[in-house]
């Protein structure tokens, strides 16, 4: 196993542990260590990193990361569940209208379908 499978393992570990703080700084580790031949794993964990900050009490972060990851590796790391979380960032922040924008977006790409957690962002906008 390599450094890059050894953070990962290790960030899946401490998040199902609630230990968000040690997970993030697993997964921000791994990140440095993306290449062509693991990327695709890391978008896997994406949406989990997202939800790590938040629960930090730090939503800009997952703004930052779906930009930086947006201009490293492309679009179509920005998947409908890493969206919802992003969207979710935007509505702690109070930024409802970038909220809405990803909310759209993340429905556009699963053709009309919203997911559970999805929906709760959307009750959340509509309060």
């Amino acid at each position: 196993m390599d450094e890059f499978e050894q953070l990962i393992n290790e960030g899946n570990l401490a998040y199902k542990k609630d230990d968000y703080n040690k997970a993030v700084i697993c997964y921000e580790d791994a990140l440095k260590l993306v290449t062509d031949g693991n990327k695709s794993k890391f978008k896997s964990i994406l949406p989990m990193m997202g939800r790590c900050y938040r629960q930090i009490g730090n939503p800009s972060s997952v703004i930052e990361l779906a930009t930086e990851v947006k201009q490293e590796f492309g679009r179509e790391f920005i998947t409908s569940v890493f969206l919802t979380t992003v969207a979710a960032a935007y509505a702690d922040m109070r930024e409802y209208g970038k909220a809405h924008i990803c909310v759209n977006e993340a429905i556009r790409l699963e053709n009309g379908k919203i997911s559970g957690p999805l929906q709760a962002v959307i009750d959340r906008l509509e309060k």
